[in-house]
């Protein structure tokens, strides 16, 4: 385990173990169960900095004081440690605000102390560009969810939200700094200061598009609008729709009518163009329906797989509160498509089938739904093996379901042939 001591003005302390050779370089070798290391020479209480660079394949328990994980976050030397420490203080201000039970989420969930610590990284003259993009987005509705016993996508979504859309107001003024400084590259070069100033500059804009949404604002969305058609580079391009369209602005019609115009006859950029449109955040129930023409759309065809990752997968696995709907839409489209896949591709409908692995872990009504749709997969009686094994698997997750995963598991080990292609 790689450690430092961070004293409090940020400054380094000495590792000289009172115990004697312990300590490699900066590297402990834990041996047992339990280990106490002694420092001397450490003037001051210092903040230890522990599992620098993520040295060891584990989870950390115990570093639970904000107070030392905001200063971690100001001034760890380490940059996957000053990274984690903004990711668990972000974390733990999600879950807080999911278990307080209030029907309604607080318009500010973040407090003052990580505003302020999130405000000096930005501003950090030293930093790297792109790795205040990482260390400045907020841990996604998955990992979240990873953390809960109990998963209700939809009110995990309204606190990430509401903590997002505190950002871009509360630093509105930050973020239009971040976006006058790294905006302007000059001509493209794939370089990886180049590219940390293209993220750095996006994110600024989606932000500024964010909050343009509460105050009514127009320039932002349209300096995205503008940079959608004359960007220099796909990246700074598609960074200008995906503000428009996680914003919810009315100039991203407008933008992704432009985008196609200009990229039809690319494939790589149309499975961008749809699959931003799949990751739209969920606002009044109006994903899926776009999902669905979408579908219906020219250039789309089930039967390319890359097409059907863009925009299928980028939804189902990509969408949770988009997905997990309260009247089982999600569901009951996701059950489709794995069926219709089946049939032309079943080791693509089988990763699809995988957006259900966690079903069990639902709150009510998602749970049944969700449960009732796998059934519904696995009720199939010419089900592909690929899908078959990913269905049995999960519904042998619920003893209720027990029965009727022993069944579908007997259906798959029927014939010779399905033994051997379960083998290949």
């Amino acid at each position: 385990m790689r450690l430092g001591l961070v004293g409090r003005d940020g400054r380094a302390l000495p590792l000289a173990l009172a115990q004697g050779a312990l300590l490699h370089g900066d590297t402990a070798v834990l041996t047992e169960a339990e280990a106490t290391l002694v420092f001397t020479g450490v003037d001051e209480e210092p903040v230890p900095s522990l599992l620098r660079g993520f040295s060891a394949p584990v989870e950390l328990e115990g570093m639970d004081d904000d107070a030392q994980l905001l200063h971690l976050l100001a001034h760890d030397g380490d940059p996957f440690n000053r990274w984690e420490a903004g990711q668990r203080l972000g974390l733990r201000i999600a879950l807080e605000n999911i278990a307080a039970g209030a029907d309604q989420i607080s318009a500010t969930p973040l407090n003052d102390a990580y505003v302020e610590a999130l405000r000096a990284v930005l501003r950090h003259p030293q930093l790297d560009a792109a790795f205040k993009a990482l260390v400045l987005e907020l841990p996604d509705e998955d990992y979240i969810a990873d953390q809960l016993d109990v998963v209700d996508p939809q009110r995990i979504h309204a606190v990430r939200q509401a903590m997002q859309m505190q950002l871009a107001t509360t630093l509105h003024d930050d973020w239009q700094w971040a976006w006058a400084q790294h905006q302007d590259n000059g001509a493209y070069t794939p370089d990886p200061v180049s590219s940390g100033r293209r993220a750095l500059a996006g994110l600024a804009l989606d932000m500024l598009c964010l909050g343009a949404t509460a105050s009514g604002d127009s320039v932002w969305p349209g300096k995205a609008y503008q940079r959608v058609k004359d960007a220099g580079n796909m990246t700074d391009r598609l960074n200008a729709l995906g503000a428009l369209v996680d914003s919810g602005h009315a100039l991203a019609a407008r933008a992704l009518v432009q985008f196609h115009r200009l990229f039809r006859d690319e494939p790589l950029a149309l499975d961008k163009w749809f699959a931003l449109q799949a990751h739209a955040p969920e606002r009044n129930g109006g994903v899926l329906p776009m999902v669905r023409l979408l579908m219906k759309h020219p250039d789309f065809s089930l039967r390319n797989p890359n097409r059907a990752r863009s925009l299928i997968f980028a939804y189902c696995h990509g969408n949770p509160a988009g997905f997990h709907r309260r009247d089982a839409a999600g569901y009951l489209f996701w059950a489709d498509r794995v069926l219709e896949l089946d049939a032309i591709n079943p080791q693509v409908a089988a990763r699809l089938a995988r957006a259900m692995d966690a079903w069990a872990r639902l709150a009510e009504p998602y749970r049944g739904a969700a449960r009732e749709a796998i059934a519904r997969v696995a009720a199939k009686p010419d089900l592909s093996n690929d899908v078959r094994e990913v269905v049995t698997r999960a519904l042998a997750g619920d003893p209720a379901d027990a029965a009727c995963a022993a069944n579908a598991e007997a259906r798959t080990t029927a014939t010779p042939d399905t033994e051997l292609k379960g083998q290949a």
